[in-house]
């Protein structure tokens, strides 16, 4: 069973467009919370900043998400987050969305990698990711 974190959000006004309704970048934000906590939940940093330089980390390569039903000012989401696929150097985190009558109201996936860099952002090298942290993380 991989690990998973749970976490509460509530959706503020300024999560919300025009239209009353939640500004889907918000979601993008929600993920890369969840991502975090769920690292922090594995006992994981999931970025080394202490350098003051970032060396190795997990940097986002791809990002989806699905809306079910619209989301509004004041509403409470549970996010449910877990790895749901390991790979050499890549790992998959899926998030879902559910209100307070456990509906889903989004959900969607972030694809990140094991990477490292020497230097400047155009140094940045996937490598394996491992093995302590795909335990830690349920893998």
């Amino acid at each position: 069973m991989p690990l998973s974190s749970r976490h509460e959000v509530t959706v503020e006004w300024g999560d919300c467009d025009p239209a009353g309704i939640v500004y889907y970048p918000a979601y993008f934000r929600w993920f890369d919370q969840a991502t975090y906590r769920l690292f922090l939940a594995a006992g994981l940093w999931r970025d080394d900043i202490t350098s003051g330089q970032w060396k190795e980390g997990t940097p986002l390569v791809h990002a989806e998400c699905s809306f079910k039903r619209a989301s509004q000012t004041g509403e409470k989401l549970l996010v449910e987050s877990h790895v749901a696929k390991f790979g050499r150097s890549s790992f998959t985190i899926s998030h879902v969305f559910r209100d307070a009558s456990g509906e889903v109201a989004a959900e969607g996936t972030e694809t990140r990698i094991w990477a490292r860099k020497e230097g400047d952002a155009r140094s940045l090298q996937a490598v394996p990711i491992p093995e302590d942290v795909k335990r830690r993380l349920g893998g």
